[in-house]
């Protein structure tokens, strides 16, 4: 899953460090500081429920990946059969999940943009997609608008 829950964590504190804690007395940059800190929080929350999201969407994208086998290129269709083939990693391991995920969608969207896809896959594409959506835990919603962009006046 990019990005990874690390990523997040450590792209945010960046941000704190060298964006945010500068200008804090600033609006703008009190509201990034706010929509940061929710960020913080959301992750916090969603952590424990990432393990099991990515065990069932990489089962989920593997099935898809077997229905999508027979109308892909045949190239393609060997490196779908060696990524489903490989073990899967222990499902406790974060790390290791994540970088399945990767493999697997990377290969769900080179299948997903295949010419030619007959119906019935299209539709299997969509449920996969909108499963997936509906049950990825991380969801962040910004705590405030952004504000808009001042007009610059021109003499």
């Amino acid at each position: 899953m990019r990005p990874s829950v690390e990523e997040q964590l450590l792209g945010t504190c960046r941000i704190l460090e060298t964006v945010i804690a500068p200008a804090v007395a600033e609006p703008f940059a009190r509201t990034i500081l706010d929509n940061l800190i929710a960020n913080l929080r959301m992750v916090t929350e969603a952590l424990p429920a990432v393990p099991g999201f990515l065990r069932w969407d990489n089962a989920a994208t593997q099935d898809l990946l077997h229905k999508l086998r027979g109308a892909v290129p045949p190239e393609l269709a060997g490196r779908i059969d060696a990524a489903v083939s490989a073990p899967d990693p222990d499902g406790d391991d974060s790390a290791a999940q994540t970088v399945r995920n990767g493999v697997l969608r990377a290969l769900f969207a080179e299948a997903a943009c295949t010419a030619d896809l007959a119906a019935e896959l299209h539709r299997a594409i969509q449920d996969h997609m909108i499963a997936r959506a509906s049950r990825v835990p991380m969801r962040y919603v910004p705590t405030a608008p952004s504000p808009a962009p001042t007009p610059t006046l021109r003499p």
